[in-house]
């Protein structure tokens, strides 16, 4: 297949028409390089091709439902979206060879929509005719044929994420794609041959097993399944960090050029309000304080003197009227009235005569003759004259002080409000609130449907289980029905050596697989010493084998609780196998008593690289290594795309990429990359090599401008 014409309207940044005309009469001249920098249009271009030619198996989507087409209209140009008698579409030119004849093909995908509703219309012509009915459907099954859906993260390389698709536990990937590459189906083999061989045997034997091979059918269908949801949570959460960072860099651009909110402009008058309001309380404050308290303080010595006096003029009036009230001849005949009410005798009288006029004296024995009244003032006269007093020497002295310096402080802040006020704007406020509820509102459903993915991952999760569950009951059901019937047992060996046929012919591809691996790992890395094998093991995992001596002490360090799962953590499968084998011995207690009494104090072992301690740019040459040699097992040239190819790797690494793996490529190469990236040397290397080249420039009308013939100055 070769891509011969790309033509792009109204889909995301590309508004209106964009054509990149691909054509080419050297067949040697098979890559295009399209350049642009972060944010220019290179992912979009590289999702409509992905989209144009899959449609909703491009974004792990089984059919075009509600889902997908939500997804499309978020990729539809803004503007264009405004408008509902606007369209958007995707068209793709190719020629590919079909039984030794070219054909040519123009695959368009065509959107409307009206009120958020999205419709999706294929078009496609084969030598300029248009497919109609079965023939459509034909030309699409075809297309899934030539590259599977499965597959299409291999053919459409992001630079950025395809190590996420074949590292951490996504080794199901690496199985189905060397399957679907070298033309082998294993469960579709087994299946068949298994229906044809067990129509010979019993009944129940072939009920068992059928159910344990629908069962385990099911199970892997399941698990692709869930690769291909994780897949695409991974890129709805890509999509929401951007639009993240676009607001980001919208509300910082419009903050720099003093741009402000409604909001941040009616709560800065509102600051502004409280602020004069406070200081309008605070100068009442401190007049109040100036015509109270303030002028007695200045007299707060003679004040001092006046609470003394008060209390003596009160002491002189009760004197006054005690002595008054208390005259001797008065008092002794009212205490001798008393005590003849009472019966008491003479005797006892004169006595309490002498006691009471004895208290007489006490309560009148202060000499007053030199006191004088000042002020003889009423109760409530004194009562206001101490409240007063009180007051002043409870009082601040520093409150006026206290008073100027809040006043002031608000008065300084009272003009840094104004000031804030006068240099800000909000003249653009209406395209910049538009253009930040745009990117919201999109947040919004990407979040939303990121939680229905998680949701379905849930349910998947779980599904999963029981699948597994059920299978495990299956094949027990099956073992045993093996056990009752010969000509079931017999059956059942045959559907088990299938398997393990099946198994041999894998394994046959997985040593291909990993002889190419190597080859081109140990091109493209820097580090020669980086590993000295490379193994793929019966579960799919790659591992990076590295030669090193160990000593037996620390190997005996790791065994101390006896458990083999310590060393296979620390230092890798391919470790504990050569220590089984090397010694002989079938477990952790036999192992520790061989290494116990070996004289050696050393031994060189298979260890293991931990690829999460790998460097990024490490980590993408190793993907890009494994990506050749599974495209090795394939016989089609099918086109390459890959976005951002030179993401995490540095200059040494660049070279050897661009001589030993993009001119090696075989069929149509596509390079999207950044000014940091492919220029230079790296661009000088591919020249006799390269058909076209774009430019992409985002520009401040916000829409991705086309420009053939362009790249970056370098």
């Amino acid at each position: 297949m070769k891509i011969t014409r790309i033509e792009l309207f109204n889909f995301g940044s590309y508004a209106g028409k964009n054509v990149f005309d691909l054509t080419s009469n050297k067949a040697e001249q098979r890559v295009i390089v399209i350049g642009g920098k972060n944010g220019a249009g290179k992912t979009t271009l590289f999702t409509a091709i992905e989209i144009g030619l899959y449609g909703n198996y491009a974004f792990g989507f089984k059919t075009a439902g509600r889902h997908y087409l939500k997804q499309v209209y978020s990729l539809i140009n803004n503007q264009a979206r405004v408008d509902d008698n606007e369209t958007a579409y995707v068209e793709l030119s190719f020629e590919h060879i079909v039984n030794s004849e070219k054909q040519n093909y123009c695959v368009k995908r065509l959107w409307s929509w009206n009120d958020n509703k999205v419709e999706e219309q294929l078009i496609v012509k084969r030598n300029n005719e248009t497919l109609e009915h079965d023939a459509l459907t034909n030309f699409q099954n075809y297309l899934i044929h030539l590259i599977p859906p499965d597959l299409l993260k291999l053919y459409f390389f992001d630079g950025e994420k395809i190590a996420d698709y074949f590292l951490g536990d996504q080794t199901i990937n690496i199985q189905n794609a060397l399957m679907i590459l070298s033309g082998n189906d294993t469960f579709e083999i087994i299946e068949e041959n298994a229906k044809r061989v067990l129509s010979q045997s019993s009944q129940k034997s072939t009920d068992e097993a059928a159910n344990y091979l629908r069962g385990k059918n099911e199970l892997i269908a399941s698990q692709n399944s869930l690769a291909r949801l994780r897949t695409c949570i991974l890129e709805t959460q890509d999509k929401i960090d951007q639009i993240k960072a676009d607001l980001k860099h919208l509300v910082d651009s419009y903050s720099a050029k003093g741009g402000i909110t409604l909001e941040q402009w009616s709560a800065l008058q509102d600051q502004l309000k409280a602020e004069e309001e406070k200081r309008e309380r605070l100068n009442w404050q401190r007049k109040a304080l100036a015509t109270d308290v303030l002028p007695f303080w200045l007299l707060r010595n003679t004040l001092a003197c006046i609470e003394p006096q008060i209390q003596s003029e009160k002491d002189y009036i009760t004197y006054h009227a005690l002595k008054t009230k208390l005259d001797d001849s008065q008092f002794t005949a009212a205490i001798q009235s008393v005590l003849s009410d009472n019966g008491i005798t003479s005797e006892f009288g004169d006595v309490s005569v002498q006691l009471a006029n004895k208290l007489r004296k006490l309560l009148l024995d202060k000499d007053w003759s030199d006191f004088s009244v000042l002020f003889g003032l009423s109760a409530e006269d004194e009562r206001q004259v101490l409240s007063v007093i009180e007051r002043v020497f409870r009082s601040d002295s520093n409150a006026l002080k206290n008073y100027k310096r809040r006043i002031n402080s608000s008065i300084t802040r009272s003009k840094e409000l104004r000031d804030v006020l006068q240099n800000s704007s909000i003249d653009s406020f209406e395209e910049f609130s538009k253009a930040r509820v745009d990117k919201e509102l999109e947040q919004q459903r990407l979040e939303v449907d990121l939680q229905h993915l998680y949701t379905e991952e849930s349910s998947l999760l779980e599904e999963i289980q029981f699948k597994q569950n059920n299978l495990a009951v299956a094949k027990k059901a099956f073992e045993e029905s093996l056990k009752k019937e010969s000509m079931a047992a017999i059956t059942g060996r045959l559907v088990l050596l299938l398997e393990d046929l099946q198994d041999y012919l894998f394994r046959k591809l997985i040593a291909a697989v990993e002889h190419d691996l190597k080859m081109k790992f140990g091109q493209l890395i820097r580090k020669k010493d980086f590993f000295d094998d490379i193994v793929i093991d019966r579960t799919w995992n790659v591992h990076i084998i590295r030669n090193e001596s160990v000593a037996i002490k620390d190997i005996l360090a790791l065994l101390e609780k006896k458990d083999l799962k310590v060393i296979d953590r620390k230092l890798g499968s391919s470790a504990v196998s050569f220590l089984l084998d090397h010694y002989k011995v079938k477990n952790a207690n036999e192992l520790h008593y061989k290494l116990s009494m070996s004289r050696d104090v050393q031994i060189q072992l298979p260890v293991e690289v931990e690829k999460d301690r790998m460097s990024s740019g490490e980590k993408q040459i190793f993907v890009m290594s494994l990506y050749w040699a599974l495209m090795q097992q394939s016989k089609n040239a099918l086109p390459f795309i890959i976005d951002t190819p030179f993401a995490r790797i540095d200059t040494e690494h660049r070279h050897n990429i661009t001589e030993n793996f993009f001119k090696k490529l075989t069929g149509q190469l596509f390079v999207l990359s950044t000014d940091e990236e492919l220029s230079g040397d790296h661009l000088g290397v591919m020249k006799e090599q390269i058909s076209h080249v774009y430019m992409l420039d985002y520009g401040s009308d916000h829409k991705t401008h086309v420009k053939a013939d362009q790249y970056f100055e370098v």
